[in-house]
């Protein structure tokens, strides 16, 4: 823990009085971007980068500056985080422990919310909170559907879990991460990796004693769709078609007939002399005597059979080929993060051709959604169900698109190879802990023996990247450093240390944390600390606070993404699978926030002194 007196504030000499004209383009910059940042037109990072842009064409910050932020050791180390996450996915380390907590879990709602908590929360510490949740939303379906209860009893406690673990060390969420270098550049000593710990344990602690209390209160009992259910209800939209020979499509490829364009239809199997042709490609030609398994709207396949003169195979055997065979599998999935908050469609990632799948149906927040599937924005927590040839379910295992809920026989990996994934991260952890090196250059260091070690495949690399958060916190750097450069931090700073002076420091912090808290339900956590953390300093430099109790409680307002279900990615990936109502993460959330803000102006001003 940093002990020994603060050094002074970097503060001009001269404080503004009036705001000069790059002053009014940094204020037009930050409402701008807030404004775009809650309407979700653009994407965050289009946003940043537009902020970017506008403050170097103006002038506001030279060249070098507008692009420091690339060089910013936090946004290495968060890269750098990112990959050996991946690096321990790949390994199968947080798998074997999902894998324990779905054979050991129980069927007790209490037990399975505290134990999925405690678990995501550790995995959260030290990788990153988005892998977490992902790694184990599979398991807290499955543990709900043993404790014969809705999943949203535990989705919503994982997401939150993940937040909440991610506050107990430097590298357990980029707010840390980067509420750390605002010190540093302001000329303070910077946290320290387990400086988090002491809040960031007391933090955790109380907000699983909620979860566990009130959180089984408030939740619904709610269940997405179940694919032994849903089954059922999909075999209707199957038929076997047979091409006469007085069809016009004889010869035609499917690609040229573009039945899913015209009617919403897709073709799952052709049946050709005896030999079953399963996930045809689109080039692949029908003929006379084909017949084809067809997927689609019972409408759809009747207006597809009277506009080509098709006709129905033997009746009663439609549907009978949906359920599990010896080729293939129907599976649920949910769509992960990749696919962003405005969504894409399948043709957009090229399902069929990557994966071989067929989608049988979409479902959002419980509800199947009736837009032909062709035409369908794909949303993060969107549940599909697929029909899968076997031999491709680890290209779908592999892919970062989806995450499988289905039951499925698990890959048991090398024991060897998850305890040197494991080795490598403490070791990076411990190089950054003691001082050996500066947490980027141990991030990196880790980053290379797992390369080296083999634990990530090196094609791997890019890809375990979440290039959209690294661009949006490398181009918000810069908007920091010119609110600080136009002296705009600090007449704001002096202002609001004047209003809020006489009350004393509690009410600096806890106006700090609201603001940063409120900020980080309609940007992203790492940009809100980014735009709060040097006005923040100002504010503890003109009210006479020391600055780190004021950076903790900015990182911890930062990672408050409770009161909306578009506040983090990982609220995001449950909204969906859960079936919540946008309004029950403020039910649940709401109270949670103030809890923590009571409890961090209680703990924080106990451990770094005001």
């Amino acid at each position: 823990m940093i002990t020994g007196a603060y050094p002074k504030a970097k503060v001009p000499a001269v404080l503004l009085t009036t705001l000069t004209s790059d002053s009014w383009i940094v204020i037009g910059c930050v409402v701008g971007a807030l404004v775009l940042f809650a309407s979700e037109r653009i994407r965050p990072e289009g946003v940043s980068v537009t902020v970017l842009l506008t403050l170097a064409l103006t002038g506001v910050v030279t060249p070098g500056e507008a692009f420091s932020g690339f060089a910013s050791p936090a946004v290495v180390t968060v890269g750098a985080m990112f990959i050996m996450s991946a690096g321990m996915v790949e390994a199968g380390v947080p798998a074997a422990i999902a894998a324990a907590i779905e054979r050991y879990g129980g069927t007790r709602i209490t037990v399975v919310t505290a134990l999925l908590v405690l678990v995501v929360g550790g995995m959260s510490a030290f990788m990153n909170n988005i892998a977490a949740t992902v790694i184990l939303l599979p398991a807290a379906v499955s543990l709900a559907r043993a404790a014969d209860t809705g999943s949203s009893r535990l989705l919503m406690p994982l997401a939150f879990g993940s937040l909440l673990g991610g506050l107990m060390t430097q590298i357990g969420t980029p707010p840390n991460l980067l509420a750390s270098e605002a010190l540093a550049d302001a000329g303070y000593q910077p946290f320290g990796m387990f400086d988090f710990v002491p809040t960031g344990a007391v933090i955790f602690g109380v907000g699983l004693v909620y979860l566990l209390t009130v959180g089984r209160r408030v939740l619904p009992d709610r269940s997405g769709p179940n694919v032994t259910e849903e089954v059922s209800q999909t075999r209707e939209y199957l038929a076997e078609l047979l091409v006469p020979s007085t069809a016009r499509i004889a010869g035609q490829a499917l690609t040229t007939l573009r039945w899913g364009r015209r009617f919403d239809v897709s073709v799952a199997e052709i049946i050709r002399d005896g030999h079953r042709l399963r996930f045809p490609s689109a080039h692949e030609s029908v003929f006379v005597g084909d017949v084809l398994l067809v997927e689609g709207e019972r409408d759809a396949v009747l207006r597809l059979v009277e506009a080509e003169d098709l006709e129905f195979a033997v009746e009663g055997q439609a549907g009978q080929t949906l359920v599990d065979d010896e080729m293939s599998v129907v599976l649920e999935l949910v769509a992960g993060p990749s696919f962003g908050s405005r969504g894409r469609s399948l043709v957009d990632i090229r399902f069929r051709s990557r994966l071989g799948g067929l989608v049988l149906g979409v479902w959002r927040q419980g509800t199947r959604v009736r837009t032909p599937i062709r035409r369908l924005r794909i949303r993060p927590g969107d549940a599909l169900l697929v029909r899968m040839p076997r031999d491709r379910i680890v290209d779908l295992e592999t892919s970062s698109e989806f995450i499988m809920l289905s039951t499925r026989p698990r890959v048991v990996l090398p024991r060897p190879r998850m305890l040197l994934a494991v080795a490598i991260l403490a070791i990076a952890i411990g190089m950054a802990a003691t001082g050996v090196a500066h947490i980027a250059v141990a991030g990196m260091f880790g980053v290379v023996l797992m390369i080296l070690c083999r634990v990530l495949p090196y094609d791997r690399l890019y890809a375990a990247v979440e290039w959209r958060t690294l661009i949006l916190i490398a181009t918000l750097l810069p908007l920091g450093h010119a609110m600080q450069s136009t002296g705009l931090a600090v007449l704001v700073a002096d202002t609001v240390g004047d209003l809020l002076r006489p009350y004393g420091a509690l009410p600096v912090l806890a106006g700090i944390f609201l603001l940063t808290a409120l900020l980080t339900q309609v940007m992203s956590n790492a940009g809100a600390v980014v735009l709060i953390a040097p006005l923040a300093l100002g504010i503890a430099a003109s009210s006479g606070i020391a600055p780190h109790p004021v950076m903790m409680m900015v990182a911890i307002a930062g990672s408050a993404a409770f009161l909306t279900p578009i506040g983090h990615q990982a609220n995001i990936l449950v909204y969906n699978t859960g079936a919540y109502r946008f309004l029950e993460f403020l039910k649940l959330g709401g109270p949670l926030t103030l809890l923590i803000l009571i409890t961090s102006l209680v703990v924080v001003p106990w451990i770094w002194p005001l």
